[in-house]
């Protein structure tokens, strides 16, 4: 306990005593992920109830995902900000609590909303048009996002019954962990009941459209397939991608907090460097601020939606 306590003054103290380079560094960097996560999300709404072409049921998954990135950066990511500016925590316990939960709850919906977008997409694919069509409705789509909300609730409740300390790393609160060898156990369990659960169902999900994918052109090589149904799949061929691309960026983003959190279970707290936490930090606010940019980079249509947000053209 003392040592811990010990690696914990020390990272305090590294942070309270950063040369003003080095914080001018840390906050414009933080400060351009977090504009742009809050504004582009914004942005990402707007496009998509402006545009009637991106009106679709399957897009209220980006929707959900986007007021999720937005509220994780605006409630959560953004008070780590002014803890960077000011080399400290000044939000009190209350806040330190409220800020802790929902940042595993955010963490933990926008995992479950990309296992939701990965069903979406094997079943648009892969399965028929009868079935997608009985399956996606608006009814069942709001019910599957407001159930993936509550799952997130019922995962955080191991993670709330704990104590949350801010940690100067990550400049964010996390779950004081313990020696305890049952709360080891019970925060570790609850990270393997996520990651098992979603991790596989989206690695079958995309294996299974991509094989799918492979076949359809294997297809117009024989010249068997009609030009309109080609014309139509090739354009769900995009959609994927992008998600697709949403995906492998929320994996890049989110795999070293995970990793972070595993290690300082099993090892014990703060037995990183400061810069190697403050990644969390970076990459909490760069996951929310990719996504819309990924949508605008690989499909015109958000493109043009996003202009039309931008230049207030009606």
């Amino acid at each position: 306990m003392n040592d811990t306590l010990e690696r914990k003054r020390s990272i305090e103290e590294d942070l309270k005593n950063r040369e003003t380079w080095l914080i001018v560094v840390e906050v414009t960097t933080a400060s351009v992920l977090v504009i742009s996560a809050l504004m582009g999300n914004i942005i990402l709404c707007l496009a998509i109830h402006r545009l009637r072409a991106l009106r679709k049921i399957q897009n209220y998954y980006i929707v959900a995902l986007a007021i999720s990135d937005f509220l994780l950066t605006f409630l959560s990511v953004s008070l780590g900000f002014v803890a960077m500016i000011l080399g400290r925590w000044v939000f009190g316990d209350t806040i330190c609590q409220i800020q802790g939960s929902l940042i595993y709850y955010f963490a933990s919906f926008s995992l479950l909303n990309m296992m939701l977008i990965a069903f979406n997409r094997y079943v648009k694919m892969v399965r028929s048009a009868s079935i997608y069509q009985k399956i996606y409705t608006k009814k069942n789509v709001l019910l599957s996002i407001a159930s993936c909300g509550i799952f997130s609730g019922v995962f955080i409740v191991p993670f709330v019954t704990q104590t949350f300390c801010f940690h100067p790393g990550s400049l964010s609160c996390f779950v004081c962990k313990s020696g305890n060898k049952n709360d080891q156990i019970l925060l570790l369990s609850s990270y393997s009941v996520l990651i098992s659960m979603a991790y596989p169902v989206m690695i079958f999900c995309y294996y299974k459209v991509f094989r799918k994918v492979r076949a359809h052109f294997a297809q117009i090589a024989d010249s068997t397939l009609h030009e309109d149904t080609h014309n139509s799949f090739t354009e769900e061929v995009k959609i994927t991608k992008i998600l697709f691309a949403v995906l492998i960026a929320f994996l890049i983003c989110w795999t070293p907090g995970f990793t972070i959190e595993f290690l300082d279970i099993l090892q014990g707290e703060y037995t990183l460097h400061r810069q190697v936490y403050l990644i969390l930090t970076y990459t909490g606010a760069a996951n929310g601020a990719i996504n819309p940019v990924i949508y605008g980079l690989m499909q015109k249509r958000f493109r043009e939606a996003y202009k039309k947000v931008l230049t207030c053209d009606n």
